[in-house]
């Protein structure tokens, strides 16, 4: 039978990142899921990392060859995936606790087509930072108008329907996942928040350190899902946000 959740990870030479995930996920105590590994030809320990996971009966299927960037990965990722629902754990990303599926699944309403919940920030070695923003979600249930001014949700605290998850453009190397949660949340017609924090995310990534062509890139995005705007809401946000100095740190949730 397919597993309730496929878990997909892309990576390269991830040795030193894709232990903190292979620990969460072999640590749940909830097991209706298969793990997918797409590899880009990762020449340092990566894939004996993955291997020695395979090797203590975790459902695990993995590849390993030169791919188109990041999200031409998760396309095949995504492509390889057989279960309900399917969510993105990138090395270095960790479910929240050892239990954080469990409590996940058992509650979720079995119409639900979209579980999400929070996430905290966590350095290499997995040490919490702290907290910049609250939830920008607080009250209502996540639509696609929570995305107008940029990604209201970690992208890994999103599981999906695996039918209605489509495939990432390749058009925005460094923003696709801005794009993809739209079009997700456009095709959703019961989401479900979980009010749980799900996700351990590694800060950092391609986006934060080619920021000027990550900027054009959501700008694009917005401009097509939601007009000019939403343009405008997105840059008087990153100007307010600019002016303070970045979000003030604010109490864990």
């Amino acid at each position: 039978m397919a597993p309730t959740l496929s878990i997909l990870t892309v990576t390269f030479q991830a040795e030193k990142t894709l232990p903190l995930t292979l620990q969460s996920t072999a640590a749940q105590t909830w097991r209706d899921w298969e793990h997918i590994f797409v590899d880009g030809r990762s020449t340092d320990k990566t894939l004996s990392l993955i291997q020695a996971y395979a090797e203590k009966g975790v459902p695990v299927r993995w590849i390993s060859e030169k791919d188109h960037g990041i999200y031409d990965a998760m396309n095949k990722a995504l492509q390889m995936a057989t279960g309900k629902y399917v969510v993105f754990l990138n090395a270095g990303d960790a479910f929240f606790g050892p239990d954080t599926l469990e409590k996940l699944f058992v509650h979720a309403p079995p119409e639900a087509d979209v579980l999400y919940g929070d996430h905290v920030y966590v350095s290499e070695d997995g040490a919490l930072l702290p907290r910049r923003r609250p939830r920008p979600y607080p009250h209502h249930t996540l639509t696609a108008k929570h995305f107008r001014t940029g990604m209201a949700i970690c992208h890994q605290a999103l599981f999906v329907r695996r039918e209605i998850a489509p495939l990432y453009t390749l058009e925005f190397p460094l923003a696709a996942d801005l794009d993809w949660a739209i079009r997700v949340l456009k095709q959703a017609k019961h989401p479900y928040d979980s009010r749980q924090i799900l996700i351990r995310y590694l800060a950092g990534g391609v986006s934060a350190r080619r920021l000027r062509r990550y900027v054009w890139e959501r700008t694009q995005i917005l401009l097509k899902h939601f007009g000019p705007i939403a343009v405008g809401e997105s840059l008087i946000a990153a100007l307010q946000n600019l002016l303070r100095n970045g979000y003030p740190p604010v109490q864990p949730i």
